[in-house]
């Protein structure tokens, strides 16, 4: 009995690696994408498919985290994450200015470090992984209101974001350590190590 929870916790991790590498993909993806695409920024028209697009990326890799954390305690801030990425991509869709792009992209971050600040809090997940996606998410929700009438400079600092972040995901997802290893959190901080 012993030997199944054992092959069920291996299988368990395995598909959060996973998933935790798919995210980390689509935000690598997302960040390359827009520092390739810099000349079409100028048009917000432009602006907003790419944002939309990044959001529902995003928000469809965290439903993947979802289902593979399935099960766990917290794997609904998981959830609350991902919905909240659509739901911005979603709200996009009525935008017709630059200053309004940038206050839903700083509500998102903002959305995102309050749900990794209260994980954090919570214990369950670690200080290793949560303090860079933390102060990350923070950095983005103020970079997009002090420039958010520069859509030019919102979307490179969301591209700049992404690639950060997907950097910091990959890394964690290659760590063979469990999520609390580094920092002593318990066991149940090994079951959800996500950024």
């Amino acid at each position: 009995m012993r030997q199944e929870s054992t092959a069920s916790a291996t299988a368990g991790h395995r598909a959060q690696k996973a998933a935790q590498l798919t995210r980390a993909g689509v935000l690598l993806a997302v960040g390359l994408a827009i520092a390739f695409t810099a000349p079409l920024h100028e048009q917000l028209g432009f602006d907003l498919w790419a944002l939309i697009t990044a959001l529902v990326l995003i928000g469809a890799a965290t439903l993947v985290e979802y289902f593979a954390m399935r099960g766990t305690a917290e794997s609904w801030w998981i959830a609350a994450r991902a919905t909240v990425a659509l739901a911005a991509a979603g709200s996009l869709i009525a935008v017709s200015e630059s200053a309004t792009l940038a206050l839903v992209l700083a509500l998102w971050a903002a959305l995102t470090a309050l749900i990794t600040l209260m994980r954090l809090l919570r214990g369950v997940q670690s200080t290793r992984v949560a303090v860079p996606s933390l102060l990350l998410s923070i950095a983005l929700a103020v970079t997009a209101l002090v420039f958010r009438d520069d859509p030019v400079a919102v979307i490179g600092f969301f591209g700049a974001y992404a690639i950060i972040r997907g950097v910091f995901l990959g890394i964690t997802a290659f760590d063979p350590r469990p999520a609390g290893a580094a920092s002593g959190d318990d066991a149940a901080a090994a079951d959800t190590d996500q950024l």
